[in-house]
Parts: C-alpha cells; structure tokens; sequence
C-alpha cells in the first residue's frame, strides 16, 4: 500500500468514527429532552368581536388552550436555550383572533440599578513671608483662604432587558409562533400552557391543529467512543446553538359540549395509537438497519421500484403529506399493516367531516 492509499484510509476512518460518534451523540442528546402533548383539546367559544375583521363576522371565536409538557433526563444534560413552538390548524379557513402568552421581556435585577454622582472643588490661597536681622530678631507673616465645594446626584436607572419570550402569527395570520427563552425566571421542563383563539366557520364542531416544538442549545460534552478511540477529540461542528430535539404532534380538537365530535377525537387518538405502535413493531421485527440504512437510500435513488419500508410513511400519514390510497411506500406494506393506516386516515376523515355536516 502506497503512502496515498493510506492517507486516504486514514481519513476514511477519520469520517467514518466522527459520523458515527456524532450520529451517537445525537440519539443520546435526543432520549435525554422529550416533549409531550394530550392528544385531542376542547374548544370553548369566546367573545373576540372587536377583533374580527368585518368580513369574519359571520364566523365564531374558538379558544383552544394546549398543553404542552417536557422532561430532561439522563447523566449528562444539554443546556438548553430556547423553544422554538408553532401552531398551525389544517383547516385553510382559520384565522388566529389572539394568543397568549405574548411577547415578554425580564431582567435578571431585582432593583432598578442606582447611579451615584458627586463633584467636588477646592480653592486655597496662601501668602507666607520670613525674614531675619542677624541673629537677635526674627519674624513671619502669614494669609490663608479656601473655599470648597461639593455637589452629589443620585438617581435609579432601568434595568437592561432581554427578551423571555416572543410570540405572532405566521402562515398569513392562520397559526402563531411562540419561542420561549430560558431564563433564571424560567425554567423551560415541565408544563407549559399555550392559549390561542381562532375565527372559523359557523357551525364549527371539530377540527385538527398541528403543533411543532423545537428546543435549541449546546448538547453535552461527551465522547461515546471506549477503548483506544477515548482520547481522539469528537468533532466539533460549530460553537453556536443546535437543534437539540424536535416533535410532531397532532391534536384533535372538538366543540365544548359536543359528544359526537369528542368521542370521534378521542377515536381519532386511539387510531394514531395503534398506527405507531404497529409501525414500530413492524421496524423491531426487522433486520438492524444502523449502518445499512444509507446503502437502502442509496438503492431506492437508484431502483426506482424499490420502497424504504422503515421510512418516515407514518409520520407523513399523521402529519396530512401522505394519502395512504396512492402513497407508493404505504401501498407496498403488508396487509395487516396497511389496514390500520387506512383505519387511521378514515378515523381522520370521519373527524373532520364534522363541521361539513350543518
């Protein structure tokens, strides 16, 4: 082997440890933050008239409050320094009304920052004169004067602020955004409630809303790889904040008091269950797919008859990107598999079917 050959050999294991130390890093930063939201949220009508435009006044005023939840967990923590959350409903003819919480600025000063200034000046003037006649007389004649002056203000001065959190519409006015820093007033684990009010079409009796949370940060230091590898440095990608954690949620929500759209939310929640569920069961029972899943991307660029059946198809069959009657990967699943995506998708459709119906 050539002196080029190895150089090449060399960077090539270089690449390889470095992905797959941070592909390692990246699952542990991922178990370690975990967000949580219910499923399905009651909406409860408002009086928002004097928001309405004049053209949205035959429509209605829903408040939807979410509850959204988040745990950090494991040895080794990553600091967390903001969310980033957006609501956006999948109804096109929403439009957000208010929100809360709204932008909101704090300090880390308890008091306002006292300012202390004093100017002072002084003044003297002194004359002295001695003289002598050999050594039987002497004499001394001597004139002094001072004036001082002194001068002290004292006022407070506002705090520095920085920004706790920041929130406004996106998508045209149909969702809003929220982001959430952590501060020492707050703490970003736990519950966060968010409220947002929407206009929507008479007769409104149940609809979907898609919540996406991000948290951003610096993960943990840490170096996954044992043994002879423990002291090579991992690979250091950027000094700035990264996406420490991301989810999808998708939340049923139904009219306050009506039975018929809040047992078709709830059933539209179980059918999501039970979707997941069989699709990581279906992965579980599989081959390990660690290293082989570039080589399977790779093929399907290639063949394109070939299918990734452990792709994302569940995620964009809840997420509304994939209609499972045309989809080509949901279309090559088994047939047990298959028949609770199409339970799911006519759970959906039965849900939103709702509100057509007046």
């Amino acid at each position: 082997m050539n002196f080029l050959q190895t150089r090449v050999t060399s960077y090539t294991v270089a690449f390889a440890l470095a992905w797959l130390a941070t592909d390692i890093a990246a699952e542990e930063n991922a178990q370690a933050l975990s967000f949580d939201l219910p499923p399905t949220a009651v909406a409860r009508p408002v009086d928002l008239s004097n928001r309405m435009t004049p053209t949205a006044q035959a429509g209605e005023s829903m408040q939807i409050e979410l509850h959204l939840s988040s745990m950090v967990s494991g040895t080794k923590l990553p600091t967390i320094d903001r969310w980033m959350v957006q609501v956006v409903p999948r109804a096109a003819s929403w439009r957000v009304l208010d929100y809360s919480p709204r932008t909101e600025t704090g300090t880390d000063y308890a008091t306002p920052i006292q300012v202390k200034r004093s100017d002072e000046s002084t003044r003297s003037i002194g004359i002295a004169a001695d003289g002598g006649y050999g050594h039987l007389a002497s004499a001394h004649l001597g004139a002094d004067n001072g004036d001082k002056q002194s001068e002290a203000i004292q006022f407070d001065k506002h705090a520095p602020l920085h920004a706790v959190s920041a929130a406004g519409t996106i998508e045209r006015g149909r969702g809003v955004y929220y982001k959430l820093r952590w501060t020492s007033q707050q703490i970003l684990e736990g519950e966060k409630s968010f409220q947002v009010a929407f206009d929507v079409p008479p007769g409104f009796r149940a609809g979907m809303l898609d919540v996406v949370v991000m948290a951003y940060g610096k993960p943990a230091k840490t170096n996954p790889i044992s043994g002879v590898w423990a002291e090579m440095p991992l690979l250091e990608t950027s000094s700035s904040s990264t996406m420490l954690g991301k989810a999808h949620f998708t939340v049923a929500v139904h009219r306050e008091g009506d039975d018929a759209a809040w047992s078709l939310a709830r059933q539209l929640a179980s059918a999501e269950v039970r979707l997941r569920q069989a699709a990581s069961g279906y992965r579980a029972d599989t081959p390990i797919r660690s290293l082989p899943t570039l080589i399977r991307h790779m093929a399907a660029k290639i063949d394109v008859d070939s299918v990734d059946i452990h792709g994302d198809w569940a995620d964009r069959l809840i997420a509304g990107q994939a209609d499972p009657y045309i989809d080509p990967v949901i279309r090559k699943l088994p047939t047990d598999l298959r028949v609770v995506a199409l339970d799911y998708n006519d759970s959906r459709r039965a849900l939103l079917a709702l509100s057509e119906k007046r």
